[in-house]
Formats: structure tokens, C-alpha cells, sequence
């Protein structure tokens, strides 16, 4: 396809469309890439979250007969006559997506189409049913925007009990319970002329430091963000499902939460990961994001600004400033007394740090990357401005689960996702606030020490092919590890959580001790032969 000049697009009345369908704007250099993947050779239905067909690979498959393997691929290619330097860095750029946006204003029906999409999502948050942390059982409820008492939240013993009997118990005699301070977020206060100060709140669980293979140990944090939605002190009865199949028409229907026994779904799955990498040694910091279960605030969705939490929150472990913490004996400590009380007595800049996320935490970790090793740029505000990076060579690298990390230019064919990108430019112009990443988090992560990458197949956050075009851009160490399953990590057969949990935790005691490889993983040299390194097993309502 030929595309039409600038000008030509302002006068068109299909400039919305002509846009979305990958007509690349003048001007950007171009760059090598990896060889184009082999062509699929099959289709296979999935069923959640996509319920649909989907193209795929012939592979071997149990007793000597083949199987097809589908994914999700990338919807939007670069036009034949491209010149620029990389098509899926230089034509997502913060300023070209609110071009496209302005664009799509001009045309009415394209503008009341992503609009009716913005207002569905501007916060309070219709899309999903937001804090439901204690509807289940009382205890543990709080009002997140007023002054809490840090011996209601839930800690870690909660979760001992019958149903529940989760391993995080374990972590009760080392957990702090946390509440750091931030402002409000851009939208809160240009839109909604909020001013004051919010509390972040979550666990920080004390290790005992990585083993370094020498006899000695190394202490290390690992920050990690949860998915959207997530609550990191929700119950998730060990039972309940994320969905249903409806008999009629074999399609997954999602169940809504929360319900009579479950307050939030994915959260005993988030739990063990912070488990596993605590035995591991790490100490490690979760809390749930601003506008989230715990914590405080009016708006959920500016991946920019939690990107930003990442520092505060740091800096105040090491100052105290507006920080609370609640000790595993129940002592209360405050101010600058509580801190340098945790980070294994080092500064923040000295502790070796993996910065980890799940679906939206990918997108405020691949954000908090970018601040600190390339440039923070005020993507939410209504002239963007860029500062320095932030410069923490104490970060060693970036775990990215069901990540978006990739931006904007790999977003998988599927019809509902086709408008992701004028939504993305809406929000951001005309609301201030940056959901999803632009190509800013892609084009720097050439600066990043390390990248660790857990994907399914269909995940609809990003293509496979741009997981692979992020890590391409690592220069140093790097995984990916994929299965036969959704962006819903939880739904995954239990073997492949075990395994993308085994890894995992390897490449964050790797990359925490500055290694160059993680011995261990699966080999792949393409996009087919990744999707062969997934063993024979499926998320249950995708088997064949």
C-alpha cells in the first residue's frame, strides 16, 4: 500500500482509517531488524480470551502426528515503500500518536467511536469492578483515601488459613506492611483539581540475600507491579475459575468479580511469585498501584506517573519522608525514623534492584526503565517536556509478564484491539493521562541492562513478534518464555506457571549478580521456532 502525503490525509475523510492501517508519516532513518518469520502454515481456534481462530505453526505434537500452534501477529506492517530507520519505533512516538488522534477528531464518527472508549475508562474505571479488597471478609477493608490504621491491612498470615493455605504465609515473620506518600496524578489535578497527597501501600518482605554460588549471600529488592485490576491483599478462593464455557456456543465467558467467594481473580498466582523470588533471597516491595485496591487515589491508569512511584518510593526507604511502616512485631515507625530501616541498610542507589510487572505493571516497570536510563519525558501533560534519566546503576534489569513493553506499533491483529492506538493518543492529549506505552519504551531499551519476558502465545497486550523486537533490543541479559495461553498468565496450565516461575527467579539471581547468561533456558533462533520451544501443553479451553 502507497501511503498518502500529510496534507493528502488532513483533506481525507477516511484519514482515521488510512492511519490505522499503518501509513507511515514522513521523515525517521531506517534500521536493520531480525529476518521476516516464517509464514504460518495453519489456523486453530483458541478460546479465552480471544475465542476465535487464529493463524499458527505446524509442530510435532504427542504420538508422532502434528498439531497447529496458533499466536497473535502484528496488524500493522510497514508499507513496501518505507524509508524510515525503524517503522515501529518512529511512527508510534508520543507527538505522532496525538497527530493521529487530532486527526481522528476531524472526523465524527471516528471521534465519538474512540471517545465513547475514553469515557468507559476515565476514572473512576467502569471497565472492571475496582476495590473490592475486604468485600469477601470484612477484615482487611480500609478507606485507601483516608488515614488507615496499618494493623488493618491484610499481611501474609491471613492467607494461612483454610481455604486458603497460600505459601506467602511464610513470608509473615520478615513482612513489613508499607504506606509511602505520592501527589496526584496528572489527570487529577488538571482535570479534577485534586492537589493533595495520596498513600501507596503493600509489603515489603525482608530476604536473606541471594546465594552467590561463593558461600556468601547478596541482598537485593525486587519491586514488583501488579496486573490491572490487582489488589495485592484481595482473596482468591483456591477453587474459583476465570471462567465459564457457555454449552451453547463452546465460547469462554469471563465470570465477574468479585463474587461470593473470590474478590479479586489472578491474586494467589501474583502471591507465590512474590513468594518464590522472597525464598530466593530477595527482598522484595509490592504494593498496589495508585487508584488500587489499598492504595490511595482517583485514578488507576497513568502507567506514566506509577512509573514515576518507582523513585519515591525508593527515596523515601532511604529518607523516611513520608513514609509509615508497620513492623513484623506490630511497631509502628514513621519519618525519619523509619528511614534506612529496610533496603538491607543501603542506600537506594546502592541495593542491587530488578524492577518487575505484570500486564499494567509492565507498563509502569517498562516506564520506570525508560526514566531511569534514557529520559523521563512528561508525556501526560499538555506541553511535553524532557528531563535526564534518573541514573540508578543499582537497577540491574526489568521482569516484563504479559508485557505492552513493546509499544505501540505491535499491537496483535484482532478486531477489538484496532483502536487501541487513537485511544492511547485521546487519553493522553486530551485527558492526561499515558495508558499504554508509546514507542518511547521500545526505542530505549537498547540502554537496559536486562530484560526477562513471560508471554502467551495469544496474549492480545502485544504480538509475539514485538516481545522478540524488544528483546533484540537487550543488549544484555535476556529470556523469553512463552505457552500455549492468554494474556491471562493465571489461566496457564500449571506446569508452564512452574516453569515461567523457575525462570523467572533464575534471571532475576542472574541478572542481581551481574551474569551474562541464565544457563537453562529454551533455544529458539525465530518466531516459529520460539513457539516450538512451547512443550505439548494448553490453557484448558484452547486444547485441541
Amino acid at each position: 500500500m502507497r501511503c498518502a502525503s500529510a496534507e493528502q490525509l488532513r483533506r481525507s475523510a477516511a484519514l482515521a482509517l488510512l492511519v490505522v492501517a499503518g501509513c507511515a508519516l514522513p521523515g525517521s532513518d531506517r534500521a536493520s531488524s531480525r529476518a521476516a518469520p516464517p509464514p504460518p502454515d495453519c489456523h486453530a481456534r483458541v478460546g479465552t480470551d480471544r475465542n476465535a481462530e487464529l493463524p499458527g505453526y505446524l509442530l510435532p505434537g504427542a504420538n508422532g502426528a502434528t498439531v497447529c500452534v496458533p499466536l497473535l501477529l502484528t496488524a500493522r506492517r510497514p508499507p513496501p515503500d518505507y524509508e524510515g530507520r525503524n517503522f515501529y519505533v518512529d511512527e508510534y512516538t508520543d507527538a505522532k500518536l496525538k497527530a493521529r488522534w487530532r486527526w481522528c477528531k476531524t472526523d465524527t464518527a471516528c471521534f465519538q467511536r474512540i471517545d465513547a472508549q475514553m469515557q468507559r475508562w476515565l476514572p473512576p474505571n467502569k471497565e472492571r469492578a475496582t476495590r473490592s479488597t475486604g468485600v469477601v471478609d470484612p477484615s482487611g477493608r480500609i478507606d485507601p483515601d483516608g488515614q488507615v490504621d496499618l494493623r488493618q491491612i491484610r499481611r501474609p498470615a491471613f492467607f494461612a488459613k483454610a481455604p486458603y493455605r497460600e505459601t506467602i504465609a511464610e513470608a509473615e515473620p520478615h513482612t513489613y506492611t508499607v504506606e509511602f506518600s505520592a501527589p496526584r496524578d496528572t489527570f487529577e489535578r488538571i482535570d479534577l483539581k485534586m492537589q493533595d497527597t495520596i498513600n501507596l501501600r503493600g509489603w515489603y518482605i525482608e530476604g536473606v540475600g541471594v546465594d552467590d554460588g561463593k558461600g556468601g549471600r547478596l541482598r537485593a529488592l525486587a519491586i514488583m507491579a501488579n496486573g490491572g485490576g490487582g489488589q495485592m491483599t484481595a482473596i482468591q478462593h483456591p477453587d474459583e475459575k476465570p471462567y465459564r464455557i457457555d454449552a451453547a456456543t463452546g465460547r469462554t465467558v469471563a465470570i465477574s468479580f468479585p463474587n461470593a467467594t473470590t474478590e479479586t481473580m489472578g491474586q494467589r498466582w501474583w502471591r507465590e511469585n512474590l513468594q518464590a523470588l522472597n525464598a530466593a533471597g530477595f527482598d522484595v516491595l509490592a504494593y498496589d498501584r495508585r487508584g488500587e485496591g489499598i492504595s490511595g487515589g482517583f485514578s488507576d491508569t497513568n502507567t506514566l506517573e506509577q512509573g514515576e512511584d518507582v523513585f519515591r518510593v525508593l527515596e523515601q526507604l532511604e529518607k523516611g519522608d513520608g513514609l509509615r511502616l508497620l513492623s513484623p512485631s506490630g511497631q509502628l515507625i514513621e519519618g525519619s525514623a523509619a528511614g534506612g530501616r529496610l533496603l538491607a541498610g543501603m542506600k537506594a542507589r546502592q541495593i542491587p534492584i530488578l524492577l518487575g510487572g505484570y500486564s499494567r505493571g509492565s507498563m509502569s516497570t517498562a516506564w520506570a526503565m525508560t526514566k531511569n536510563f534514557v529520559e523521563s519525558c512528561s508525556y501526560d501533560m499538555p506541553v511535553a517536556a524532557c528531563s535526564p534519566p534518573k541514573g540508578y546503576t543499582n537497577i540491574k534489569g526489568a521482569i516484563l509478564l504479559a508485557s505492552f513493553a513493546s509499544g505501540a506499533g505491535y499491537v496483535p491483529a484482532a478486531p477489538d484491539l484496532a483502536d487501541r492506538n487513537l485511544f492511547l493518543g485521546g487519553m493522553a492529549a486530551d485527558h492526561h493521562i499515558v495508558f499504554y506505552p508509546n514507542s518511547a519504551t521500545l526505542a530505549g531499551m537498547p540502554r537496559w541492562p536486562a530484560a526477562f519476558f513471560g508471554k502467551g502465545l495469544w496474549d492480545r497486550a502485544e504480538s509475539l513478534e514485538g516481545t522478540i523486537a524488544a528483546y533484540d533490543r537487550i543488549r544484555g541479559l535476556k529470556e523469553i518464555v512463552v505457552a500455549r495461553g492468554p494474556h491471562s498468565i493465571e489461566t496457564w496450565d500449571p506446569d508452564d506457571l512452574r516453569y515461567l516461575q523457575e525462570r523467572m527467579v533464575a534471571f532475576a539471581k542472574a541478572a542481581a549478580m551481574g551474569a551474562s547468561t541464565v544457563p537453562g533456558g529454551r533455544r529458539w533462533t525465530d518466531l516459529k521456532s520460539l513457539v516450538a520451544t512451547t512443550p505439548d501443553r494448553w490453557e484448558p479451553s484452547s486444547r485441541p
